[in-house]
Order: structure tokens, then C-alpha cells, then sequence
């Protein structure tokens, strides 16, 4: 019984080491922990900082994302009365297209001759208006 006594003696000495040992393995676990944890909440609010600043920057761009999308619309519209103004356009130029320049130009000459032609009758007119007035006045 005494060679028992001195098996769990022994025993127990052995186990009280390895619970002291493993005691001091989990303090410092538990610092590690407790430091990671740290690190965790100091980085989180580190990036939580971070974050805001970049927002803070780019609060601005609002604005003028808002007014970008504004001129978006509103080349959109020009684009669109484009379209609109190419077509009448295209129009337009397929009726003058069917004179060519050289018919067109004479055109234009003969509506000049006949605009001096009834620009020489009024004034005819107006000198033969005068005269008879003059001859109708003792």
C-alpha cells in the first residue's frame, strides 16, 4: 500500500506539473488573445477612421457626379435633336440635290436679271407718274 501511496504521490506530482505548466501555456494564450483583441478593436477603428477620411474626400464628387449625370441628359437630348436636324437636313438636301450647282447658279442669275428688270419698270413708272402730275399742275 505504501509502493500505491507513492505511485499516486508521484503521479499526482507529475499531473500538478503538467497543470501548472499547462496554467501558464493558457495565461499566455489568454494574453495573446486579449492582445489580438486589442489589435482587432485599435485596427477596426483604425480602418473605421480611414474609411470616414476617404468619405470625407469624396463627399464632393456628389455634386458633380450629379451634375454630370445632368450634362449625361442633356447630350442625350442634343444627340437626339441632332438625329432630328440630320434627317431634315438629309431631306433638304435631297430636294436642292436634284440641280446641280451650275443649274442652281443660274438660277440665281436669271432671278437677279428679273428682279433688276422689275426694279428699272418701277422706276419707270415712278418717273412717268412724276411727269404727269407735273403736266397736270398749271
Amino acid at each position: 500500500m505504501s509502493q500505491s501511496i507513492e505511485v499516486l504521490n508521484l503521479r499526482t506530482q507529475r499531473d500538478f506539473q503538467y497543470v501548472l505548466k499547462m496554467e501558464t501555456q493558457m495565461k499566455g494564450l489568454k494574453a495573446k488573445f486579449r492582445q489580438i483583441e486589442d489589435d482587432r478593436k485599435t485596427l477596426m477603428t483604425k480602418h473605421f477612421q480611414e474609411l470616414k477620411e476617404k468619405m470625407d474626400e469624396l463627399l464632393p464628387l456628389i455634386p458633380v457626379l450629379e451634375q454630370y449625370k445632368t450634362d449625361a441628359k442633356l447630350i442625350t437630348q442634343f444627340k437626339e435633336e441632332i438625329r432630328n436636324l440630320s434627317a431634315v437636313l438629309t431631306g433638304i438636301q435631297e430636294e436642292i440635290g436634284a440641280y446641280d450647282y451650275e443649274e442652281l447658279h443660274q438660277r440665281v442669275l436669271s432671278l437677279e436679271t428679273r428682279l433688276r428688270d422689275c426694279m428699272k419698270k418701277l422706276i419707270d413708272l415712278k418717273k412717268r407718274k412724276e411727269e404727269e402730275e407735273r403736266q397736270v399742275e398749271p
